[in-house]
């Protein structure tokens, strides 16, 4: 069975991105993006009523995950799923931080002001029941060791979840804010999962990250890791914009994997 993964940080709705408002944006990504049929998809920076937009405009998915904050409000870091091929047997969110399970914590290093979550579903296809583990993060955009604390959280949850659904192939998508020769990438890359190294299908893609400025060089940020079937060949980003107005300041990435 193949299926199309995406990770979209859909940048959060400030109007200080004029014409690139997200709610000026919208009408776009409502066109364009369901074009692409994507099957799972990682978001990164979804506020409260980006939720909502999601929810009344993306038909045909479900989205889940909680907001940031103690208060579970703030920014999601939320997994859309095709309702029609899937069905949800576990969802969790967990905080990137010493204390995981406490709403709202973070690292007390060098991290941000920011909470940063983890959202992680296990699904199940319709057709099969074939399982598939999801873990959607967005890493800090500050702390260089935080950065590096959140990854070790998140490969040893993976890790941790082993135990619990063995065999079953591991999707990872995310922000990550470092490029590819990150030593976090390299943890990623270096991982395996139930004996199965994990591999960044979006490693050939080019940089993701352009600020609406598709003119200038941009950075690569953006990563689908899996340890299923994958062909890299087939993971591109999508760059559909109209009269300068953009799906996103990232360029979502798309990429196959097979169950």
């Amino acid at each position: 069975m193949k299926l199309r993964i995406c990770t979209y940080n859909l940048r959060y709705a400030n109007r200080a991105d004029g014409i690139n408002y997200f709610f000026d944006r919208a009408p776009l990504i409502r066109r364009e993006f369901p074009k692409y049929e994507a099957d799972v998809v990682g978001f990164q920076e979804v506020t409260p009523p980006m939720r909502d937009w999601l929810e009344e405009n993306l038909t045909g998915y479900t989205v889940v995950g909680t907001g940031r904050n103690a208060d579970f409000g703030g920014e999601h870091t939320v997994v859309a799923y095709r309702t029609d091929r899937f069905l949800l047997a576990s969802l969790d969110t967990f905080w990137l931080s010493d204390t995981p399970r406490v709403p709202g914590s973070r690292f007390m290093t060098d991290q941000s002001s920011n909470p940063r979550v983890c959202t992680a579903v296990v699904l199940l296809t319709r057709e099969g029941r074939t399982p598939l583990r999801v873990y959607n993060t967005h890493l800090d955009n500050k702390g260089v060791l935080a950065r590096a604390q959140g990854a070790a959280l998140i490969l040893a949850r993976i890790a941790a979840d082993d135990a619990l659904w063995p065999s079953v192939p591991v999707v990872l998508t995310g922000d990550m804010n470092v490029t590819p020769d990150s030593p976090v990438i390299a943890s990623f890359s270096s991982f395996s999962t139930c004996g199965v190294p994990l591999r960044d299908v979006t490693a050939d893609v080019g940089s993701t990250f352009h600020g609406y400025r598709p003119q200038e060089i941009g950075e690569k940020i953006d990563y689908i890791f899996t340890s299923a079937a994958a062909d890299p060949s087939l993971s591109r980003t999508l760059r559909d914009e109209e009269n300068g107005v953009f799906l996103s300041d990232h360029y979502p990435v798309l990429g196959e994997i097979e169950l």
